[in-house]
Order: C-alpha cells, then structure tokens, then sequence
C-alpha cells in the first residue's frame, strides 16, 4: 500500500490532502457489460446490492489508500507498460462467503492475463509500492452483500477481447462508484 503524508499551507493552516483508494483494472467494452447486465437481470434477486453496470472491471492490482501526489506517477508507470490485446473468456459463477460477494471469472486463466498482471506487479515493486502477496484470482464482482449462496442460472461463456485497462479510483457513496483517472489501450 502506498502512504506518505501530504501537506499544504491554506490561509495559515494546514490542509492534510486525502488518500484516494486506487486500483488498476482491465476495462471491458460496451458489449461486455451489457453480457453481464443481462446476466444480473435474470439472475439476481433485488435484495442483493447489483454491482453498477459502469462498475463492471476485473481488478489487476489493488493499491489501497495512495496520496494525492502520488497519481501521476502512477499515471506515468501506467504509460509505460505495453502489452497486446488478449483473450479472455468468463463463464465461471462463484461465491466468497466472507465478502458476501458474487463473481463471474475465467476457469481457465490465460497466459497473456498472467504476464500483463506480472508485469504490472513488477513495476509496481520496482517503485517500492506494495502489492498482494497471495495467489492472483482475477474476477469480475456482479454484486456484493449477497448473504447466502444463490440459486442462479449459469453464465453463458462470455468471450472478451482485453483492450482496455485502467487507472481506478473508488469513490464511496458515488453512483457509479468508480471512476477512471487514466484509461490505456493494448496494442492490436
């Protein structure tokens, strides 16, 4: 996680600037998150909070609270990793019972999803930042204070051409809650 304090003189007192929760993400087009909003459509009961359609991303690297002054180099590390478009496709429904959240995934992850998420993880390190140190589960969230498995349909195998990826930052009580601060495409 990234932390360090940040200060700034307004009028004779001092402003602490304020972490922003950040996460580099892969992006899906259009065409996905109508795949996955049809899912949720028939699916899932109103009494589960329904992850926003403009939400809809798998997660690359969490970075938790980073300082305000520490975006651009994120932005700038970001600029720096290229990587070819890949396939992936989801058709794996699961549930983490802790989290209470229900998930859509790839059964089988491929090998260009582990080199761009390696390679992100790299840089990262190479910078001194911290990163997840447990075994990589790239998912998509579909909703979140699920209390119980659910009875659900199966997920249609959707298949997902990665072109885009992303600078994230979460911002609590915000419809949609997350909002792109750099969006990156992968070489064709």
């Amino acid at each position: 996680m990234l932390h360090c304090r940040v200060c700034c003189v307004t009028r004779g007192r001092t402003v602490r600037s304020r972490p922003r929760r950040l996460f580099f993400a892969l992006w899906p087009d259009d065409e996905v998150r109508h795949a996955l909003l049809h899912w949720q459509t028939r699916n899932l009961p109103p009494s589960v909070r329904w992850q926003h359609r403009a939400d809809l991303h798998l997660t690359l690297h969490f970075l938790g609270a980073v300082e305000a002054d520490r975006v651009d180099a994120l932005i700038g590390m970001g600029e720096r990793i290229a990587a070819a478009a890949f396939g992936l496709v989801l058709d794996e429904i699961g549930y983490w019972p802790r989290p209470r959240v229900l998930w859509c995934a790839p059964s089988s992850i491929p090998a260009e999803l582990i080199a761009f998420h390696g390679a992100i993880g790299r840089t990262l390190a190479a910078a001194g930042l911290t990163t997840d140190s447990r075994p990589y589960r790239p998912h998509v969230t579909l909703a979140r204070r699920v209390g119980e498995p659910l009875a659900h349909g199966p997920l249609k195998p959707l298949s997902w051409t990665v072109r885009q990826w992303a600078l994230v930052e979460s911002v609590p009580g915000a419809v949609p809650a997350y909002r792109q601060l750099r969006l990156w495409s992968l070489a064709d």
